[in-house]
């Protein structure tokens, strides 16, 4: 009987590295440092973070290489030396001046709403003094003005509080210890004058023909 032929043994490829992890955990590191540097003023710490993120993703880019994975190890090169740096540049500088606009015109608008109040507590103080026939210096307060003022109080915008001062000074409102505002210091007194620009006056604004003689 004839001897069958050995059959070779059957070779098999090694299995391929997987790199789906390290382009997962790239990717995460990457969205989050990115997204963190879009919170104003805190954002600026992303820039320490790259220096630890940005090593690392190269590394996993590397890594993804090695096991075959070009377009994912390339794209992750790009990302992390080229789009993340740059983004991260821009984003917590955008994002904080941005921040400053808005609440610099918040601070306007909370400003003049407190300006209405003070002026809304002059017109009381006025038709108070004129029924009561008050003189300059006569002292009074936001209980005698109520029946004066629409709804009978003014409504705080930061908390402030009111001084009506004696008749012919103008009210003023106090800041809280706690709270600056559009320029005013904690705790300050702001007044209707205090508080608007004064606007130039014609004679302020032209100069004189004397003065531009004596110029000449």
């Amino acid at each position: 009987m004839a001897d069958t032929p050995a059959t070779p043994p059957v070779t098999t490829a090694p299995p391929a590295k997987r790199y789906t992890g390290f382009a997962v955990t790239s990717w995460i590191l990457i969205i989050l440092t990115c997204l963190f540097s879009i919170i104003p003023v805190i954002g600026f710490a992303t820039w320490l973070f790259a220096l630890v993120v940005v090593p690392l993703t190269l590394i996993f880019a590397i890594i993804i290489l090695n096991r075959g994975g070009k377009g994912q190890g390339i794209f992750l090169i790009i990302a992390s030396v080229i789009l993340m740096p740059c983004f991260l540049f821009v984003a917590p500088l955008v994002s904080t001046v941005l921040l400053g606009v808005s609440v610099s015109a918040q601070e306007r608008t909370q400003e003049a709403q407190i300006i209405t109040n003070l002026n809304k507590i002059a017109a009381a103080k006025t038709q108070w003094s004129e029924q009561t026939s008050a003189e300059a210096g006569t002292v009074v307060t936001m209980v005698e003005l109520a029946k004066y003022l629409d709804g009978g109080e003014v409504k705080t915008v930061v908390g402030e509080s009111y001084d009506p001062r004696p008749v012919g000074e103008a009210p003023a409102a106090k800041l809280p210890a706690t709270k600056s505002l559009a320029g005013h210091q904690k705790g300050e007194e702001i007044t209707a004058e205090s508080a608007s620009p004064k606007p130039a006056t014609a004679a302020e604004a032209s100069p004189s023909p004397s003065a531009s003689a004596e110029e000449e």
